[in-house]
């Protein structure tokens, strides 16, 4: 729920009118903090110290954690859901159930080269549950209609490891995005 959490709220606005969160932390003093700084800002926001709760409520998560153990359970996914798993950067670090991955309509990350040794796709593979074949790359999904969502029952997965270049871009779409 820190700055990391704060900046992906303000950048969804531009895609997304809805304004109702669901935040979970470890820390409920930082989620009072967070939810002091955000209501202003238009939001409605619940709090929560359970990641299930999370996966019960929204329909759009993003994780942005440095976990090294999974938060979210394949079981816990609703149909409909979208997650943006970016706090998993590392080998050791893992957000999500790799049973995830496996029951995802669509998995993209940010570098197919990065996923190979880091990231909620490296930990999904070494586990099993999905292979090379069933991720796409974000550059191939934004240039390509075909590969994105379509339906509104898919459970899609993007898996952001950190692209300096990407990174740059999204950080100049966020400081855009917080001036306007």
């Amino acid at each position: 729920a820190g700055i990391q959490g704060k900046l992906q709220l303000e950048y969804l606005k531009a895609v997304t009118s809805c304004k109702d969160v669901t935040v979970w932390g470890i820390n409920q003093q930082e989620l009072d903090s967070y939810a002091e700084v955000m209501r202003p800002r238009g939001y409605t926001i619940k709090t929560t110290l359970e990641p299930a709760e999370v996966a019960a409520e929204c329909n759009l998560i993003v994780t942005a954690t440095p976990s090294k153990k999974p938060l979210l359970q394949a079981d816990q996914i609703r149909p409909g859901t979208h997650i943006t798993a970016m706090g998993s950067d590392t080998a050791d670090k893992i957000e999500l159930d790799p049973e995830i991955l496996a029951k995802a309509d669509i998995v993209v990350v940010d570098s197919l080269s990065q996923s190979q040794t880091r990231g909620e796709v490296y930990r999904a593979r070494k586990a099993g549950a999905i292979d090379e074949g069933a991720i796409r790359e974000l550059g191939h999904v934004i240039r390509d209609d075909s590969l994105k969502r379509t339906s509104d029952d898919q459970i899609t997965v993007v898996d952001l490891t950190g692209v300096a270049v990407q990174d740059v871009q999204v950080s100049t779409a966020v400081f855009r995005a917080l001036s306007s």
